[in-house]
């Protein structure tokens, strides 16, 4: 075998360990180093029961044993070992040509041999295609466990989606989520995905006899999107906007299910979250105000959360909204006095950056209220990544154009 094949060989080899059992020390001497320019792991022993207590600590990917050994020889060590790993990989070199011992070997499920004096040609031969056909094992099963783990991943995203999705190939269904699974499938559609018929969810007495194809057809045609399903658990209708999305590179779609109602009930429960504050357009008309009638001297604060992106990555932005509508519920309860007696004015700029409008003399109240703020809200929720809030102050002045305090504040707020 030439350098070439034998580097590429060597890279194959770089994780597979060989136990090499010989008492001959001339030969074991020959042999060893043939198979460390191999493998990377090579374990000699002298004897059987030598060979049988490395492999019990070590577990070798390849045995190669001699037959007539002191102490054990190499057919009770295989027959040992096969007990151990009953597809263990022995290959054992002999003298004898007995057809006894051969048999005992065979019997024992060793069916690789090479006679003595070992040919290295013969004997690479043999062993090359043993680690080629580990390394081949361990790829495919390393290919196995990233395809199971991948479709488990798809899965659970597939899950964790809030509205009924359903995976169609030839108007059947192969895979629907939990929340389709609940919603529209009783105890014996589960029992055969492919025989579900789901005309009789619909409102409209017209699908009841169709098949599916007909009711998908139906829909990509109509301009009508919203629906009145019948939800097997609730046994009540709700209204439903369904889509059908055709995937790529394949001969299934996706048909999902939007309940409107509950839509509309949690973009009105994030609203009420988030809508404490107005924004910045009113913001602007404020300095209009203040610039023209107010004689009082104002500070402006501009305030927000650290370490965003630390938080989002580590728990995903879902669970930041919550923070984000924490983190307004919690300053105007916080500020409720000085909000309402005038002192202070709070707009929302970004879901997680605000800018205060302090009276000059209540700047050391608002300043050690927003420390203490900082210190008590730190929004953590059981995570290692704490939340603590950043703050940029200046003067407002009045002489400056809206313009220009607008400008002013904007690059406060991106200071943070």
């Amino acid at each position: 075998m030439d350098k070439e094949k034998i580097k590429k060989l060597r890279q194959i080899c770089r994780n597979i360990s060989v136990l090499y059992v010989e008492d001959d020390g001339d030969i074991s001497f020959q042999v060893e180093n043939l198979l460390r320019k191999i493998f990377v792991k090579v374990h000699v022993e002298k004897n059987g029961l030598q060979g049988l207590k490395n492999f019990n600590e070590n577990r070798q990917d390849i045995v190669i044993t001699d037959i007539s050994m002191p102490i054990m020889d190499g057919i009770e060590m295989s027959k040992r070992i096969r007990l151990l790993n009953s597809e263990q990989n022995i290959l054992v070199t002999s003298a004898h040509n007995d057809l006894e011992y051969l048999l005992k070997l065979i019997d024992i499920g060793v069916d690789k041999f090479i006679l003595k004096p070992i040919d290295m040609n013969s004997f690479l031969t043999n062993i090359s295609k043993m680690a080629i056909n580990i390394y081949r094992e361990r790829r495919e099963a390393l290919l196995e466990s990233k395809i199971k783990k991948e479709k488990e991943l798809q899965v659970e995203i597939f899950n964790s989606i809030v509205f009924p999705i359903a995976y169609f190939e030839s108007y059947k269904i192969v895979y629907a989520n939990d929340a389709f699974r609940k919603h529209f499938l009783s105890a014996q559609d589960l029992k055969d995905l492919s025989k579900f018929r789901f005309g009789y969810l619909f409102d409209e007495k017209k699908f009841i006899p169709m098949s599916n194809s007909e009711i998908i057809k139906e829909i990509e045609e109509s301009d009508e999107k919203t629906y009145f399903i019948f939800q097997f658990d609730t046994k009540v209708l709700k209204k439903y906007n369904i889509n059908i999305l055709y995937l790529k590179n394949s001969d299934g779609y996706l048909m999902n299910f939007i309940n409107l109602d509950t839509l509309n009930v949690q973009l009105n429960r994030f609203s009420k979250q988030t809508d404490y504050f107005p924004k910045r357009e009113t913001f602007m008309q404020q300095l209009l105000e203040i610039k023209s009638k107010n004689l009082k001297e104002y500070k402006i604060f501009c305030i927000g959360l650290k370490n965003i992106k630390g938080f989002i990555d580590k728990f995903g932005g879902k669970k930041m909204h919550t923070v984000y509508g924490n983190l307004a519920k919690h300053i105007k309860k916080e500020f409720a006095q000085e909000l309402q007696n005038g002192h202070l004015f709070v707009y929302l700029f970004e879901t997680n950056r605000y800018i205060m409008i302090v009276e000059k003399d209540f700047e050391q109240t608002i300043d050690a209220k927003l420390e203490n703020f900082g210190k008590e809200h730190i929004f953590d929720y059981g995570s290692s990544l704490p939340l603590h809030l950043s703050i940029e102050k200046d003067d407002l002045d009045k002489r400056a154009s809206v313009k220009d305090l607008l400008e002013n504040a904007e690059g406060m707020l991106y200071a943070l």
